[in-house]
């Protein structure tokens, strides 16, 4: 059964999550290096999961206006485009999601979690939750429609 890729991108790090075969629930897969082997791997995922939705964090200011970070995200979405190609003849669709307040999120609920202060400082921690969150995120508003 297919998946959902949920893509937190970063300019140094990138957080990975995906979906259960239901759409239900997100699961922070892993963090990425944001360097040449980046889409190899992603390719990987979207090969292994059978991942026909990619929805990728789309990070905006407070007053919802572009940043340059949405600027970088924006031309890392057109690679992954061209990378993510077609699964059982359909399009992968891409879906920008709004990602605001997801690494404030993710550290509040490392902090909640108990997790020990070693752990919260991996910065690739913050990265995968995030990813998993925004993910949620979507998933959840998929299931009120």
């Amino acid at each position: 059964m297919s998946k959902i890729l949920g893509i937190d991108h970063g300019s140094v790090r990138i957080g990975i999550a995906v979906s259960d075969p239901s759409h239900s629930i997100a699961f922070g897969r892993e963090v990425l290096p944001n360097n040449k082997s980046t889409f190899d791997r992603i390719r990987k995922i979207i090969a292994e999961d059978e991942i026909t939705v990619i929805v990728l964090g789309y990070p905006l200011n407070l007053k919802g206006e572009k940043t340059a970070q949405t600027l970088e995200t924006e031309k890392f979405e057109e690679q992954l485009r061209s990378v993510a190609g077609t699964i059982s003849g359909e399009k992968i669709k891409i879906i920008r999601w709004d990602e605001r307040f997801t690494s404030k999120m993710a550290a509040d609920s490392m902090l909640e979690s108990g997790m020990k202060k070693k752990n919260r400082e991996v910065k690739g921690n913050i990265d995968i939750i995030s990813a998993s969150l925004m993910l949620q995120s979507y998933l959840d508003s998929v299931k009120k429609i």
